[in-house]
């Protein structure tokens, strides 16, 4: 079980300005903060690997964030225009 104390987390902005959070540090922003967590290292996952070792690309969006995932437009342009 993993045990966390991220006290500062509520305090922290989402994301530094442009992207540019200080290199001497790891919990400058919430972006940040998760990004250099064990869980979210940049490892293949199974499928991912399974795919590109028959030749597809894999494409993984934005969870949970509605407005940045293409096939959510996709549904809400499909409802539209029905």
């Amino acid at each position: 079980m993993y045990k966390h104390s991220y006290t500062n987390a509520p305090s922290l902005y989402a994301e530094c300005k442009d992207l540019k959070c200080p290199t001497d540090r790891t919990d400058c922003c919430c972006h940040c903060l998760l990004y250099n967590q064990p869980d979210f290292a940049n490892v293949k996952s199974l499928l991912e690997t399974t795919c590109q070792t028959q030749g597809f690309d894999v494409i993984f969006l934005p969870k949970f964030h509605c407005e940045l995932n293409f096939i959510e437009k996709c549904w809400g342009y499909a409802k539209w225009i029905h």
